[in-house]
């Protein structure tokens, strides 16, 4: 018997999918388990685990909620080697890819084995002040530099392996995963990175030069980006978990050992996911005239 962990959004009211995603994984044979919050949210208070334990405790993590969700969950669990299904109760939903209404023909076949694997790194950051670290977490996403609520530019160094690659000033920078590729690097110019690609790709945001533009790099360079001057400037992970940074500071980011992996239905398909989040739709004479090539 499989023991499933069940993770879900903390914002909002998801009671009755959750009681149905419940429903739906005890009728398919499986031990479940509920973090604090779904236990609360069934009005079960004292019957949850928190996030780090129960993924210790589960062969398969469920996550109701959307992309952010997913995210934290992630980070939070990722030293358990738990593997994670979104199930899509947000917005976009590019890596929680169960929808609702297909729960309860999907996660029953996902559960018997009817599902592809799919690893991927994480990032990790530390930040240094005066030589000591202050602040270390993880990200599935990206990790950067940002302004903070004073405004205006933030200017730094970037460094790959030791070497000097360029000095900026910009809104921010944004180091993100091929995961992330499509998020915050994504709005900031950045490409998209193919997920089994083993690389990220630094992003400058809204930069003052326009010649400064994005660039991928291996996986495997060590990024180390020093904070020059800046009125107000925070370091993120994931736009989930922040420190407040001074000009003097270091980021060093690198690889993570910790590797997220993602379940997907057998129907997952990355470049329809594409097509149809991004609203990458073709033109009915291409449609036209692909059929009559196929046929």
């Amino acid at each position: 018997m499989k023991t499933v962990g069940v993770f879900v959004k903390p914002t909002e009211n998801l009671s009755e999918p959750l009681e149905h995603l419940v429903s739906v994984l005890r009728r398919a044979g499986c031990q479940v388990l509920l973090e604090e919050r779904a236990a609360q949210a069934l009005g079960n208070p004292d019957g949850g685990f928190p996030r780090p334990e129960l993924g210790r405790r589960s062969d398969v993590a469920v996550v109701l909620g959307g992309d952010g969700t997913l995210l934290g969950v992630a980070r939070q669990i990722a030293d358990s080697h738990c593997p994670l299904i979104g199930v899509n109760a947000g917005r976009l939903g590019f890596i929680t890819d169960v929808v609702l209404d297909d729960m309860d023909r999907v996660l029953p076949a996902m559960l018997a084995g009817e599902c592809s694997a799919d690893q991927r790194h994480l990032l990790e950051g530390v930040v240094f002040r005066n030589g000591r670290e202050i602040f270390r977490n993880v990200a599935v996403n990206d990790i950067g530099f940002s302004h903070g609520r004073a405004g205006g530019m933030v200017d730094f160094i970037i460094y790959v392996d030791g070497k000097q690659m360029s000095a900026q000033s910009a809104d921010g920078v944004v180091c993100s995963t091929a995961t992330g590729s499509n998020a915050c690097a994504l709005a900031a110019g950045g490409p998209i990175l193919h997920p089994s690609m083993d690389a990220v790709v630094l992003v400058p945001v809204a930069p003052h030069t326009l010649s400064n533009r994005p660039i991928v790099l291996p996986s495997s360079k060590r990024i180390e980006i020093e904070l020059v001057n800046a009125r107000d400037a925070t370091a993120y992970f994931d736009m989930q978990e922040f420190c407040d940074v001074e000009p003097g500071d270091m980021l060093r980011i690198q690889r993570s050992e910790r590797v997220m992996e993602i379940l997907h239905p057998l129907s997952y398909d990355y470049y329809d996911l594409l097509r149809r989040k991004l609203k990458w739709n073709y033109s009915p004479t291409s449609v036209k005239h692909h059929e009559q090539i196929s046929g």
